[in-house]
Parts: C-alpha cells; structure tokens; sequence
C-alpha cells in the first residue's frame, strides 16, 4: 500500500481542521449578526440569553460546546446544537478545501466561499 498520498494530506487535512473550526466559530458570529444588524467588529461575543462576555476558554469551537454541556458557563441556559453543527461543518468542507487545493493562493478563495456559503446557507435556514 503506497502512503505517499496519506502522508502528504494528513498535515494539510489536521490544519485544515484547525483552521475550520476558527472560521466555522467565525461564521457562527456571521450569521448571527448579519441578519439582525449588529456590527461584526463590536461588542465581544455574548451569551444570547444572559448577556455575559464570553471569555477565551467560552470560545475554542467545539471543544467550548463539549466541555460546557451545550450551556452557557454563566447561566446555564442552553446553547443549543446550532453552534456545534455550523463549527463542524465548516471544518470538514475547509480540510478537504485545504486537501483538494493544497496550500495556493486559490486556497484563500475556496475558504472565503465557504465561509460565505454557510452563512448564508444558516441565514437562509434560520430566517427563511
């Protein structure tokens, strides 16, 4: 069995991953402020039921979600898949971009298209 391939996919699929989940938490924020108004700028992340800041260890995507039992850390409402599943789609469609288009400059414009299409895609699903 030839490894070659594999060899030379894994670490761009293991980035791609990485860097998923940091766009996937990204298009998270996206389509939730887009369509109500609000700048992507400021104020920092908040948890939408008890408005407390969410601090660093409220914002590794995914992991923040497992680690916090689908609830908010201050009050413990609820946060709901919705955060999970965007963050997790997200990466897998940016690791096989980072796979199937290696590291090229085409690869920037893959990963702003998904970042694009997904959130229009949640916006579209949340507001239809």
């Amino acid at each position: 069995m030839d490894t070659s391939l594999l060899n030379e996919s894994l670490p761009r699929l293991l980035l791609g991953l990485v860097i998923g989940l940091v766009l996937g938490s990204f298009t998270t924020m996206l389509a939730y402020r887009l369509p109500r108004g609000l700048s992507i700028v400021k104020p920092p992340s908040r948890c939408p039921s008890c408005q407390a800041r969410l601090g660093v260890r409220d914002l590794f995507p995914v992991f923040s979600f497992l680690w916090n039992k689908g609830r908010c850390r201050h009050c413990g409402q609820s946060i709901g898949p919705r955060y999970l599943v965007i963050e997790l789609v997200t990466a897998i469609c940016t690791a096989a971009a980072f796979v199937l288009v290696g590291l090229t400059p085409i690869l920037l414009l893959w990963l702003a298209g998904i970042v694009a299409l997904i959130t229009a895609l949640t916006i579209r699903i949340e507001r239809p």
